[in-house]
């Protein structure tokens, strides 16, 4: 049996329709199968802020050390009443609720979830660094690693099983809490001035895009990307995390 999604060769093919050959059905359906259409390029995605507001409730700590952490906070997901989890080398320093939209995504174009397989990928925008080996790594936009996101619990892929789908990022987890432990602000950023950018209201966002993956014949292709900021509300605990797009 022919492994799933390993693509034919054009030597293979041409060897089915060679003189005095009587391809068969299923050999035809491989050259068919083995050339992407047109239609399967065209596709994308339509991205907007859920109409509803969801909310969780959260547990945020801070490492006691945090050169030596790996992780200079974490943010742990609890029920309102419960006592925060003792965790070794971190300070419980709040809870709180926390409201937050969600996303709205609509795939564009002729995709077929069984035979496309369409994820979607989230890229971080992360400053310029100097690395330990002194190489400086350019700002932009990354995604990153599965372990790097789980340490942060956060997901820098999630497979797509309609074509229209509600998606929780929890965007919470896309900030840390400030110095006084009143204010949050973007993870990874470092604390100097403009190291992080705010809205006209005084609100700091980070930035992300979000692409759409889909497989033809084995082959991964992906979508333009849709950029957008995760807006923080303000200090008051009703005022929702929200997103605009750019």
């Amino acid at each position: 049996m022919k492994e799933k999604n390993k693509l034919t060769t054009r030597e293979e093919l041409r060897s089915f329709f060679e003189t005095g050959d009587y391809p068969t059905e299923n050999q035809f359906a491989e050259l068919i199968n083995s050339y992407a259409h047109l239609n399967e390029f065209n596709f994308g995605l339509s991205i907007r802020p859920s109409g509803h507001t969801s909310s969780k409730y959260y547990d945020f700590y801070k490492a006691d050390n945090v050169m030596n952490s790996g992780a200079g906070h974490k943010i742990i997901e609890n029920s309102s009443g419960n006592i925060p989890a003792k965790i070794d080398g971190y300070s419980h320093i709040l809870s709180r609720t926390v409201y937050y939209k969600c996303l709205d995504i609509k795939l564009i174009g002729e995709i077929d979830i069984e035979k496309h397989q369409p994820k979607i990928i989230i890229e971080r925008y992360k400053q310029r660094k100097k690395m330990p080996s002194g190489a400086v790594k350019p700002a932009g936009f990354y995604q990153e690693k599965m372990f790097d996101a789980a340490l942060w619990n956060r997901k820098s892929e999630y497979v797509i099983e309609a074509n229209e789908t509600v998606i929780d990022i929890d965007p919470i987890h896309y900030f840390r809490p400030a110095a006084n432990f009143k204010e949050f602000l973007p993870s990874g950023s470092i604390s100097r001035p403009g190291s992080f950018k705010y809205s006209k209201y005084r609100k700091p966002f980070t930035v992300i895009q979000v692409i759409l993956e889909i497989n033809i014949n084995g082959t991964a292709y992906r979508s333009r990307p849709v950029g957008m900021k995760i807006i923080l509300g303000s200090s008051g605990e009703n005022d929702a995390i929200n997103f605009a797009f750019n």
